[in-house]
């Protein structure tokens, strides 16, 4: 149950199974806690069935992300059973976060208790996983074993996607509330620590939607919303996020392009974090004093974009390799991370219709390339890898 304190700030609404307190792209006006029941927190498919993230019950917090950032709503909230939520609006909150102590310490109080119930949360799934390890050593046919070991994976994908999720957001949470009630212009080592810690936040939450959006795309049940997008402003935005941790590293970031170059039709989510992913590899892999460069130019039908580092670079055996699902090179860059940040970069490019692929840079490091179609495809087929690949 929330703290009852929070009861002589909100108002009560209800909602019976079915109904939407929100939906996905509804503007972000008030943010509730769960009073009594549970909803399901849900994406937006083609297919009309809605992607279930996860399900919130009493006590947490929902719809709170929109209300810091003034921005629209991530997903939809729908009612699993009959709930009772405590709705407050964003000009009362921001009011009584202004002048209320009780109600701030109110705030931080549900932030903590939900960061402890998502605690015991993860430590009930490394349970899990451990046990079916366990199962999978225990099996001596090879098929079942392959069962086991597929199953372990979605296990372990769970995991991620459900129960890193909450926390997450509830940092970024904390971290909206810290940023809007702090004067930070005054405290300028805080600013940074604050604006430090809201790109690792980031990171780590593109990292989980990457795993979340991925198997989607792939089968083609994630609509794509398609807006004129233009890349050079995008590479830009992508350079100036990532400064930071690149003049950190002692690399040079650099953006190429601009003149005639066409706007392009593309969902600017998923092309961002393709683009956020490549420079992310590129950063983990350049060298201090290293250089890393985005291009942006159009041939033909086609816009073309590349991101290039001075860095080990890939072997040309492994350049097919990296982008499969769960697959990592023997040897080199290609040896560390879970195996999905250049997969879901594969899916979300032939998602748009385009292609990528990793070629050798002039440095003798790697040039990843991607293009995307200037006129939009009727269809675009998604990006398939046969069992032999994924098993790899």
């Amino acid at each position: 149950m929330p703290d009852t304190r929070w009861e002589q700030y909100t108002t009560r609404v209800k909602f019976a199974p079915g109904e939407y307190p929100f939906h996905e792209d509804d503007p972000g006006e008030e943010m509730y806690i769960i009073h009594e029941g549970q909803v399901a927190i849900t994406k937006n498919a083609s297919d009309g069935e809605p992607l279930v993230l996860g399900y919130r019950g009493p006590g947490n917090l929902i719809g709170e992300l929109s209300l810091l950032s003034d921005e629209p709503r991530a997903a939809s909230a729908l009612a699993v059973e009959p709930v009772t939520l405590l709705a407050i609006s964003r000009d009362d909150f921001w009011r009584l976060m202004r002048t209320d102590d009780d109600f701030r310490e109110t705030v931080m109080h549900t932030l903590v208790e939900t960061l402890r119930e998502a605690d015991e949360s993860r430590i009930q799934a490394a349970v899990l996983e451990r046990d079916l390890f366990a199962r999978l050593v225990s099996l001596s046919n090879e098929n079942d074993r392959l069962a086991e070991l597929m199953q372990l994976r979605q296990e372990t994908l769970h995991f991620i996607v459900h129960d890193l999720r909450n926390p997450l957001n509830l940092i970024m949470t904390a971290l909206s509330l810290i940023e809007h009630t702090t004067n930070l212009d005054a405290e300028e080592n805080l600013a940074h620590l604050v604006a430090s810690a809201f790109m690792g936040a980031r990171r780590m939450l593109n990292a989980v939607n990457t795993i979340l959006d991925v198997e989607h795309l792939d089968q083609g049940s994630v609509p794509l919303e398609r807006t004129p997008l233009d890349l050079v402003e995008l590479a830009q935005e992508a350079a100036e996020f990532n400064g930071p941790m690149a003049e950190a590293r002692q690399i040079t970031l650099s953006v190429t392009g601009g003149g005639d170059l066409p706007t392009v039709m593309a969902d600017r989510e998923r092309i961002e974090r393709v683009l956020y992913n490549l420079l992310d590899n590129a950063l983990k892999f350049t060298p201090a004093d290293g250089q890393i460069a985005i291009a942006v130019k159009a041939d033909d039908d086609q816009a073309i974009v590349s991101v290039s580092d001075t860095g080990p670079g890939i072997s040309e055996d492994q350049r097919e390799r990296i982008f499969i699902r769960f697959a990592r090179g023997k040897e080199g860059r290609g040896t560390k991370g879970f195996g999905l940040g250049l997969a879901y970069c594969r899916s979300a490019v032939a998602a748009h219709g385009g292609q990528i692929w990793v070629e050798e840079s002039e440095s003798g490091g790697a040039r990843f390339v991607f293009t995307l179609p200037l006129v939009v495809p009727e269809q675009a087929a998604p990006a398939r890898e046969t069992p032999a690949q994924a098993d790899e």
